[in-house]
């Protein structure tokens, strides 16, 4: 297996770039550009926009401004990335508006589908500027105020970059790795052109004149990761996994009901440097909902009795939901986040937003809440002569992992220098949107997992001083390029 020191490079490049150019939610623009741009190269079959969205399914997507806003900036920065004009015109007219990727990867030879999950927004939350911080020291800290990745999504966008473009790499090594006419170009050439074999052990041989030697080496690469890889590979680049809106819209479009595999992955959460978790539980479902109360508007001193106050019913129904019962066969959730109401001390206040989710340890138990939080929404319009209206702002599901998968992965992390595998069962104790893709495949006769690769932090997940180890990046390349030979046996 060629060795890793240059793509282990590639990805920190990759995580900087992205961490000091973050986006949040679907206006992932310039990652999407970047990221497709280099696929393509690769030699991927790119798919952007309605191609791989559902809009229907597109949960509490930006507003025109916040769209046109991003594009532009989009736009500019990967030209100064050295993307032509030309192609990133292309990529945006492609896209729609719509940001998001998936690359698939075509062997040309029989063999299973499987697809890789990264997701890619930042937060909305400002970054740190203490200078003791990495990112402030090596000057990529985040450009854009009020955003920044404070969940280690520029790290999977990294990881998932170089690893399609390091699997490409392979896929042609076996395309060409066989061929004669290639082993005679390289004596032409005397062995400066090595890109059909392997660079340490073939470009050597053929150097020094020594054709002899080389079908020794291409017995050597009939058992590499080159001479087994077949079938077809997805790369999905998730936009808008905070607040788990992405994944519904990407699931509805079909364009994962014929793969064999899925795998996802998250930084750290309950693992440390050097470990990857496999056997988790505890993916909580969970239901994002905006409820928004309208009443009357009326002078608070001449006329109050004309009005009809929302942000009394919308207190009153944050009191009620705060003492749901709680459920027999499992952990529930609730919390409101944001309440937002009124247009001034002296105004009845005829409209206000609550922002809140709740969360189930299985979906029969968080759809029970659901039902109690519309009951009480119900019953606090009738009492305070208000209206209601209930939006979903995103959802996740619960997972099962399948053990197939799971025994994949745990030989990936053995195979893997530096890495332990945590046997143990690790409660997840969050949600994830992947979990969607992962049972939409699960639903049409796929198999499904998701693991936690480690890396210790000095502050937990979104906070302003959030940040992964980069020497973690280097073993969590090596995991996923160690998928590939596992998942082929």
């Amino acid at each position: 297996m060629e060795k890793m020191d240059a793509w282990e490079r590639r990805t920190v490049v990759y995580r900087r770039l992205f961490h000091k150019y973050p986006e949040p939610g679907w206006l992932t623009f310039f990652a999407t550009i970047f990221i497709a741009e280099h696929l393509e190269k690769a030699g991927f079959k790119v798919l952007v926009g309605r191609e791989i969205l559902k809009d229907e399914k597109r949960m509490d997507p930006p507003t025109e401004e916040e769209t046109a806003l991003w594009e532009q900036r989009a736009v500019k920065l990967a030209i100064e990335q050295g993307i032509a004009e030309d192609k990133v015109a292309t990529w945006i007219t492609r896209m729609d508006h719509r940001t998001g990727i998936v690359a698939i990867l075509d062997t040309k030879r029989e063999g299973k589908t499987k697809a890789f999950r990264f997701d890619m927004d930042a937060l909305t939350v400002a970054e740190s500027m203490d200078v003791d911080r990495v990112p402030v020291k090596e000057q990529f800290v985040s450009q854009y105020q009020g955003v920044c990745h404070a969940c280690g999504h520029d790290g999977h966008m990294a990881l998932g970059l170089t690893f399609a473009e390091y699997l490409a790499e392979q896929v042609k090594q076996k395309q060409h790795g066989n061929l004669e006419h290639c082993v005679e170009n390289q004596v032409k050439q005397h062995g400066r052109s090595i890109d059909c074999v392997d660079r340490t052990s073939a470009g050597e041989v053929i150097s020094n004149g020594n054709v002899s030697k080389f079908n020794e080496t291409i017995a050597d690469l009939s058992g590499s990761v080159a001479g087994k890889i077949c079938g077809r590979y997805m790369f999905i680049f998730q936009p808008a996994e905070e607040g788990v809106r992405g994944a519904a819209g990407m699931a509805a479009s079909g364009i994962l009901d014929d793969c064999d595999y899925f795998l996802g992955s998250h930084v750290a959460m309950s693992a440390k440097s050097g470990e990857i978790a496999t056997n988790l539980y505890g993916y909580l479902c969970t239901t994002k909902l905006d409820v928004t109360f309208h009443g009357k508007p009326a002078h608070a001193g001449a006329c109050p009795q004309e009005g009809r106050n929302a942000l009394t019913a919308a207190a009153n129904a944050t009191v009620q939901m705060m003492g749901i019962s709680r459920h027999s066969g499992g952990m529930t959730r609730i919390n409101i986040g944001q309440l937002i109401a009124g247009e001034g001390r002296n105004v009845i206040p005829s409209k206000a937003v609550m922002k809140l989710e709740v969360r189930g340890e299985t979906g029969e138990i968080n759809q029970y809440m659901v039902d109690q939080v519309t009951n009480i929404c119900k019953g606090i319009a009738m009492s305070f002569g208000v209206t209601y209206e209930m939006r979903k702002m995103g959802e996740a599901v619960d997972l099962t992992a399948d053990q197939e998968l799971v025994d994949i992965l745990n030989a990936a992390g053995r195979a893997t220098p530096g890495i332990t595998v945590v046997d143990k069962a690790l409660n997840f104790g969050g949600s994830e949107d992947a979990t969607i893709l992962a049972r939409r495949v699960q639903a049409h006769g796929g198999k499904a997992a998701f693991f936690l690769w480690g890396s210790d932090r000095p502050s937990g997940h979104h906070t302003s001083t959030f940040d992964i180890k980069e020497s973690d990046l280097d073993p969590a390349l090596e995991v996923w390029t160690h998928i590939i030979p596992a998942i082929l046996k």
